[in-house]
């Protein structure tokens, strides 16, 4: 897999996220790279069961599988915090 910048990487999970979701309506520009994803109040509100969803795609797109809970808590912060966990994982960053 070819590596990306942050930015990429951030607009990528915005729609990946859009699309796992089925967020009829949402653009990847409605979605802030700071806003809270999990129980957040911006353009969606995401529960649990949206970021194990969330997650097995980013396993299956990426090849980065998110272990453990406080990793995952650390990771599903922002779509920022999934890029950056993601860039490390990969040795993008």
């Amino acid at each position: 897999m070819e590596a990306r910048d942050l930015p990429t990487l951030m607009h990528e999970l915005k729609v990946l996220t859009i699309d796992v979701c089925d967020l009829d309506g949402v653009t990847p520009a409605d979605i802030g790279d700071d806003e809270r994803l999990i129980n957040g109040t911006g353009a969606f509100h995401l529960g649990s069961l949206d970021a194990l969803e969330i997650g097995a795609a980013i396993e299956r797109d990426y090849g980065v599988r998110i272990e453990d809970l406080s990793a995952a808590k650390a990771a599903f912060r922002t779509i920022r915090t999934l890029a950056e966990h993601i860039s490390r994982a990969r040795g993008w960053m």
